[in-house]
């Protein structure tokens, strides 16, 4: 295992909407890092004002752990990639760590992100995810659960939490490839778990605003970081995030994931290694 540059200044980005009491979570489990971040920046996608007065209060409650900076703009709909354009241009981190605000991060994951990181790849795990009921009773209890605990294997063993076989630390580097999480698939970046320098994320121009939903926008991440010739790296198994549970919104079949497949078609075509309506407008 690789030590973390210790001397590279760390910025966690959180995308947020309208999830105050997740949000919560996400910040109480930061704040238990075994590597602390520099910063931590909420890009805020239009939240109302729970969301602002909560932030208030974690600033304060949080004050001598990290700086947390909320970076807001007008709710008009899904602009996603605008705010988080607008919240790494405002970033004094060399490196960025991306995590939803609707997840929680075990105690090693900036760490497990910082000692895989390197100038010429993009890393990105994946998540738990946690079911609907232990989600509600997490929320009003205002608990962190971020490990892979007792509460989490009962609750799938029931059938409503998913995937909690990625709640599993896996550091051994022959057994990481003989279960595969070695690897991540296909351009394998997903938008709740990635990282990247903050150099190669300028590098090709941010996230692309023409996206219309949050359904595939972080997969366009690691198609750029392909055709600029560096990589995508697995931290599955490292890098370990527990996602709470939401009512999902999109689908294969509507108008706006089509258009967002035909943006993801031509960059795999045309090898195009930025886009054009990113943090600079080309």
């Amino acid at each position: 295992t690789e030590t973390p540059d210790t001397n590279m200044k760390i910025t966690v980005i959180v995308p947020t909407y309208n999830r105050p009491r997740a949000l919560k979570l996400c910040l109480l489990s930061l704040a238990r890092q075994s590597a602390l971040p520099h910063e931590v920046m909420i890009a805020d996608d239009g939240s109302g004002s729970e969301t602002r007065d909560m932030v208030l209060h974690m600033q304060e409650q949080l004050r001598t752990v990290f700086s947390i900076q909320h970076v807001w703009h007008e709710d008009q709909g899904f602009r996603k990639p605008k705010i988080l354009n607008e919240t790494v241009r405002r970033s004094t981190g060399d490196y960025l760590i991306f995590i939803d605000g609707d997840c929680m991060a075990h105690r090693h994951f900036v760490r497990s992100h910082l000692e895989r990181s390197g100038p010429d790849a993009i890393l990105s795990g994946k998540r738990v995810e946690i079911g609907k009921k232990l989600t509600e009773q997490l929320l009003s209890e205002g608990k962190v659960l971020n490990t892979f605990s007792p509460r989490l294997v009962w609750d799938a063993v029931r059938g409503r939490s998913r995937k909690v076989e990625e709640a599993l630390m896996l550091r051994n580097p022959a057994l990481r490839r003989m279960l595969h999480r070695d690897r991540i698939t296909d351009d394998g970046v997903w938008g709740c778990n990635f990282s990247l320098s903050k150099e190669l994320i300028i590098a090709i121009n941010g996230c692309d605003e023409d996206f219309l939903d949050g359904s595939i926008e972080d997969n366009d991440l690691g198609i750029r970081v392909l055709n600029q010739g560096k990589r995508v790296r697995s931290v599955r198994g490292l890098a370990l995030i527990f996602h709470l549970w939401h009512r999902s919104s999109w689908s294969f079949e509507n108008e706006k994931y089509q258009h967002n497949l035909a943006i993801l078609k031509r960059r795999i075509e045309n090898r195009e290694p930025f886009c054009k309506n990113g943090i600079i407008k080309r």
